[in-house]
């Protein structure tokens, strides 16, 4: 086979390819291409942005909106069990800002915190609201993988 003819094929291949790929580029039903270099971060230029971490964040104590749910909690023992969450949440932050404690003696305090906002959200409730708040997880626990893989 002779040069030239080789030549215009292996070009004319080319021209299809890129004729191809900028209509794919110019279809909106496509999804966009992902970026070829990391963003970086504002004001550095130098250093790539981490990607985002998907960690489950625990909640640090009680949440008013869920308890008022599973318990049907009436309003006054809303605004009880309201000023202790807020306490407790309070209480927590400041442990957690504290920079002279190590972090064993921050975990016993922690668990101090609640299970006293524990203690006192219980001593609010009727009997009944009792059982019921006494078969929740406590706050912050994993659940239970109910899966038998």
């Amino acid at each position: 086979m002779k040069p030239f003819p080789v030549l215009s094929l292996s070009l004319l291949s080319i021209g299809l390819a890129l004729s191809a790929s900028s209509a794919l580029a110019d279809d909106p039903t496509s999804p966009p291409a992902a970026p070829a270099n990391p963003p970086t971060s504002p004001g550095d230029g130098s250093q790539p942005t981490p990607a985002p971490q998907h960690h489950r964040r625990m909640r640090p104590g009680y949440v008013l909106d869920d308890l008022t749910e599973k318990l049907t909690l009436t309003a006054d023992q809303q605004k009880s069990v309201g000023a202790v969450i807020e306490s407790s949440h309070t209480q927590a932050k400041a442990l957690q800002e504290d920079d002279s404690l190590s972090k064993e003696d921050k975990h016993a305090r922690m668990r101090a915190i609640m299970t006293s906002s524990h203690d006192q959200i219980r001593a609010l409730l009727t009997a009944d609201q009792q059982k019921l708040f006494d078969a929740m997880p406590p706050p912050g626990a994993r659940p239970r993988n109910t899966d038998n893989n």
